[in-house]
């Protein structure tokens, strides 16, 4: 009896160890599933309200180089192509695909993710434009010097700024044909691209409209996404592969 009571001790022992690490683990998934859920929600909710606020702001002056306007812009801008290639990255981790889904769903969000950099760094390009210069002259002749590089018109202020519907679209079009988004979220999202399309090709007073519609669209689109997203899960929805 007395040899057997260490023995049984060390065993009880060993499973209240066992049962803490395990509950370690799913508490470490848990909070990192947690905080990427907020993460991701949020950037699905805020997203197109930080486009459609770098637009306003642009036009009280930003487009002249009119400050404070223009840097404020600008920053709210850099803000929302953040949350953007967040809300690339989960809409990728939603697909869960295999083969050559998955292959397609990876290029998408490269392609996706490669945008949001080139739009990132056009920010950045304007905001040091800004603080460079002290007069709206300055302001358009440095301008005009970096936009005389074929290389930086092309990435910085043409296409390379606008492959970011196709990444985005490839995912979408995936998650529908999966049926994890809805034939509504679908639709808003097409009504949106459309939209986007229509300002950057057409010219003339009518194009300004279109941009608070196109953002509308994006938001309607997006802010159901993250609104579930922020909802109260259980560590069990946390772990579920």
């Amino acid at each position: 009896m007395t040899s057997a009571q260490p023995s049984r001790t060390k065993e009880v022992l060993q499973k209240i160890s066992c049962r803490i690490k395990l509950a370690e683990k799913i508490l470490q998934r848990y909070g990192r599933a947690m905080i990427w859920k907020r993460i991701a929600g949020w950037s699905l909710i805020l997203a197109p309200v930080a486009q459609l606020s770098g637009w306003t702001f642009m036009r009280f002056g930003g487009n002249e180089g009119v400050e404070p306007w223009s840097t404020i812009a600008h920053m709210v801008w850099l803000i929302g192509f953040v949350l953007l290639a967040i809300v690339c990255v989960e809409l990728f981790r939603r697909v869960r695909s295999r083969g050559a889904g998955q292959v397609l769903a990876r290029v998408s969000l490269a392609v996706a993710l490669i945008s949001v950099t080139a739009s990132i760094a056009e920010m950045l390009v304007d905001l040091y434009v800004g603080f460079a210069t002290d007069t709206h002259a300055q302001w358009e002749v440095m301008d005009q010097q970096i936009r005389s590089n074929p290389a930086a018109e092309s990435i910085l202020y043409g296409f390379g700024t606008q492959l970011v519907y196709l990444g985005f679209l490839g995912l979408i079009i995936q998650l529908a044909v999966l049926r994890r988004i809805s034939t509504t979220t679908l639709t808003l999202v097409l009504a949106t691209l459309v939209l986007f399309i229509g300002y950057e090709v057409l010219d003339g007073a009518g194009r300004q409209a279109l941009m608070p519609f196109a953002v509308l669209c994006m938001w309607l689109a997006l802010a159901p996404l993250g609104w579930r997203l922020l909802k109260p899960a259980t560590p069990a929805d946390a772990i579920t592969p």
